[in-house]
């Protein structure tokens, strides 16, 4: 699925500013339409566009409210930090930091892999561990 890091980079500016605008319809122009998120044996896999859309306007209507706390560039995608809240849920932390690698082809993200440790998610991203992260813009 290699990207140029030019390409990628464009692609994190793109999901910071949907994210920043909780822009749901703008984040969902940057998928592929059979993009693909979580794995096969989760209950609420999804394996669409609409999919992923659905879950997003789902969390976003329980409440969740996320942070972007960094995005990097990789050959293989987009590094994104997150930091999630979701009140009032008593079947999630009251906030939790994670870490979506976002894989890219052709300019669109074509799947969604959820990770807790960023070196890790790093790593499958192919951002590369020198320097600092690449923040998005305030």
């Amino acid at each position: 699925m290699a990207e140029s890091v030019s390409e990628t980079a464009e692609l994190a500016e793109r999901i910071g500013s949907a994210f920043a605008e909780a822009d749901v319809d703008r984040f969902g122009a940057l998928l592929a339409p059979d993009v693909r998120w979580g794995s096969d044996d989760h209950p609420r896999a999804c394996r669409s566009r609409a999919e992923v859309l659905e879950t997003f306007r789902r969390l976003l209507g329980e409440g969740a409210q996320g942070a972007v706390t960094e995005l990097a560039a990789g050959t293989e995608g987009v590094l994104c930090g997150l930091t999630v809240r979701w009140p009032g849920q008593p079947d999630q932390p009251a906030e939790r930091t994670l870490f979506h690698v976002y894989l890219a082809r052709d300019g669109r993200i074509v799947q969604i892999r959820p990770y807790d440790d960023r070196e890790a998610a790093a790593d499958l991203a192919g951002v590369e561990r020198a320097g600092p992260p690449t923040l998005p813009p305030a």
